[in-house]
């Protein structure tokens, strides 16, 4: 899910963002901005008024930026009237206060009508959307989009009422202190200690579910779903599902920051966490596995992301945190082969990506498409699996412990993890996060040779790995398969170009793999990699051909690919490289076999009476990618549109309609040698 990409809009464009949201801690010095702040907004009309009161602490400047569609109808400085600056020619009303020896105060008054709800977007133009929207059905106004004046550079305490016709709840990160309706308008009030210093509202026609939770130490924690009547019924498990992750993380990582946690309904694909809060889809919320996978994932947000923040400047950690301690999490409890499938996705996914996409993962911010999740929450995910397998689990609980009772309410750094994972394990860990976190890429260390011998009452094996230059420092496993049908393994420090190692078993081994279990960030060798949907999706260059309902076909493309379409017509060659092949489906048999490329694997004939489209990857000769998407009719192709960008991991789909009747993922085959019986 998206977590906290609307925090950083602001933050990456101006500098370092302010102090973590929460309880205040020993991460959370600096004194905080107050403010008190009314809104009424009606969505039917789109009119928002709403007025406010700053506190500044001394001895600092202060950046005020507010979004140039609002009229700012009063603007004071320690109660005296002043005006306004000059409306901006362009961009958003900005301005500086000077630093001052004592406390200031600001009040400002603005009104202004905000954008219509656009309930047509999808996953990925919803994360790249920061305009305010205001309808009857449901409100969205993030803090990025500058709907109140943003002090930047401090943590923010504020206490916030919202005024709104009577039917709709609004809801902010924070404590619900009031709410009450009276006649035709209700009214709720929130606030929030060291928050960050946008503030995202919500609001729509809610039903409420709540309950109470018993947290740590007996601290009563409100929890709450904000709900459309259409979905109400799934209250009552969702919040189940909350108390077993706040459990969960409460006694692995310490009590939860918050007095509250809600659950809200959202009329767009969202999928953002903000504190005490998450905000999700309405039809997100209705898929069968969000309850027991992305919506842990945003409560464990609470912790790592906004019970202490990055330090955004010097790169984003809390979304491969999360990403290991929840969805990877989950994996392991549901045993060994999940958690290996995700593993191995996870490098499937990075072979799909382009070089100019392999940024560092210090580099990484926030997740605006998929290039950026794959570095930013599944390589950093990886990332810290490594260093669980080479530090033990003990030590690694030990060390996210300690860094989050050091760094509660504030924010932290790599350096800042580093440091408590070094104190933890006793092990000097800088040349670690130095190479992962600087460096663009992965190692593909291969088995070059190996070799067994008889040496007395056990087994001496030679084995000889090798990895492009310049060489990585890589832990490597590698498995050895023996004469009575056992494994056994056994973990190589590669550090060279070239290396040899020697190692014992008690049985003959007979083979020997190179991380079969996929427990290494590296890129998979050719057959570990099997061709997947992703890699048209993520690659630069990645060359379309439209073959029939040319309207719906480049639509399609357009929904699916990432980066700018590049179009060949149907009547010229191919050029060697990555090709995907969109159409209906006689063109594209048609097409396929004038080129000489693989046709419509057997896997697909499944379903002949029900399925509509197909689509599929192959390698072409030369090693490069084909993806290929044929439908019976245009309107097939139009139905894939909401459907096929989401399945990005699949090698093949079958679809009757927009549903996925059939999929799945082109066997790989780990690195191999066999070992030959020794000469007599």
């Amino acid at each position: 899910m998206a977590g906290v990409v609307l925090a950083v809009v602001v933050a990456t464009l101006r500098g370092p963002a302010s102090t973590a949201s929460g309880a205040s801690g020993p991460g959370a010095r600096e004194a905080s901005v107050r403010a008190d702040i009314e809104v009424t907004l009606d969505p039917a009309t789109r009119e928002l008024s709403a007025g406010g009161d700053w506190r500044l602490p001394a001895g600092r400047a202060w950046h005020v930026s507010l979004d140039a569609r609002y009229e700012i109808e009063r603007l004071a400085l320690d109660g005296r009237p002043v005006d306004p600056p000059p409306s901006p020619a362009s961009g958003p009303w900005q301005w500086t206060l000077p630093a001052a020896p004592r406390e200031r105060r600001v009040e400002i008054a603005w009104r202004g009508r905000l954008d219509p709800l656009e309930a047509s977007l999808d996953h990925r133009d919803v994360l790249a959307f920061a305009a305010p929207v205001a309808a009857p059905r449901g409100s969205f106004l993030p803090g990025a989009s500058l709907w109140h004046p943003v002090f930047e550079g401090g943590p923010l305490d504020y206490r916030m009422r919202i005024d709104m016709p009577a039917g709709q709840r609004a809801i902010v990160p924070g404590t619900l202190e009031s709410e009450s309706t009276a006649g035709s308008r209700s009214e709720q009030s929130y606030a929030l200690e060291r928050a960050e210093p946008m503030i995202d509202l919500m609001a729509g026609p809610y039903e409420e579910s709540r309950r109470r939770y018993a947290g740590a130490g007996g601290r009563s924690i409100l929890l709450r779903t904000l709900y459309y009547p259409e979905i109400a019924e799934r209250a009552a498990g969702d919040l189940d599902a909350v108390e077993r992750y706040l459990r969960l993380y409460e006694s692995w990582i310490g009590s939860y920051p918050y007095e509250s946690f809600s659950i809200v309904a959202s009329p767009t694909p969202t999928g953002f966490g903000m504190p005490s809060l998450t905000y999700i889809g309405v039809d997100v919320l209705r898929l069968p596995f969000i309850r027991d996978t992305s919506l842990g994932h945003e409560v464990l947000h609470n912790w790592w992301g906004h019970g202490v923040r990055p330090d955004y400047a010097r790169g984003n950690w809390s979304e491969g945190l999360t990403t290991f301690m929840a969805d990877y999490a989950y994996r392991e409890r549901s045993g060994d082969a999940a958690a290996q499938e995700l593993r191995l996705s996870w490098l499937r996914d990075f072979a799909s990506l382009g070089g100019a996409e392999d940024q560092p993962l210090a580099a990484f911010r926030a997740r605006t498409h998929g290039a950026e999740q794959i570095v930013g929450y599944d390589k950093s995910a990886m990332v810290f699996l490594m260093l669980r397998d080479a530090i033990g689990r003990a030590a690694f609980d030990r060390a996210v412990q300690s860094f989050w009772r050091e760094h509660r309410g504030g924010t932290a750094s790599w350096d800042d993890l580093r440091d408590a994972f070094e104190r933890a394990s006793g092990r000097h860990l800088a040349a670690y996060f130095e190479q992962w976190l600087t460096r663009r890429g992965a190692p593909d260390p291969r088995l070059a040779a190996a070799s067994a011998t008889r040496d007395g009452a056990l087994w001496s094996v030679a084995i000889t790995l090798a990895q492009s230059a310049p060489a990585w420092r890589v832990r490597v496993p590698v498995v050895l398969g023996l004469a009575d049908g056992s494994e056994a393994t056994r973990w190589l420090d590669l550090a060279a170009e070239h290396a040899r190692f020697e190692v014992t078993a008690e049985q003959q081994p007979l083979r020997v793999w190179l991380d079969p279990g996929a427990r290494v960030f590296r890129r998979l060798a050719p057959g570990e990699a099997p061709p997947i949907l992703r890699q048209s999706m993520l690659d630069p260059a990645t060359v379309t051909v439209l073959a029939g309902a040319g309207t719906e076909s480049e639509s399609l493309a357009r929904r699916l690919v990432e980066q700018p379409l590049r179009l060949l017509g149907a009547d010229r060659a191919p050029p060697d490289g990555p090709l995907l092949v969109i159409g209906r489906d006689a063109e594209v048999r048609s097409y396929l076999a004038s080129r000489g490329l693989p046709a419509r694997p057997v896997e697909l004939r499944v379903e002949p009476d029900r399925a509509t489209a197909w689509a599929w990857t192959a390698t072409r000769r030369g090693g490069s990618t084909l993806t290929v998407v044929a439908a019976r009719d245009a309107a097939a192709l139009a139905a894939l549109e909401r459907p096929l960008p989401h399945y990005g991991r699949q090698s093949w789909l079958v679809f009757e309609g927009p549903r996925a009747i059939a999929r799945g993922v082109w066997p790989s085959q780990p690195q191999e040698l066999a070992l030959a019986p020794p000469s007599r």
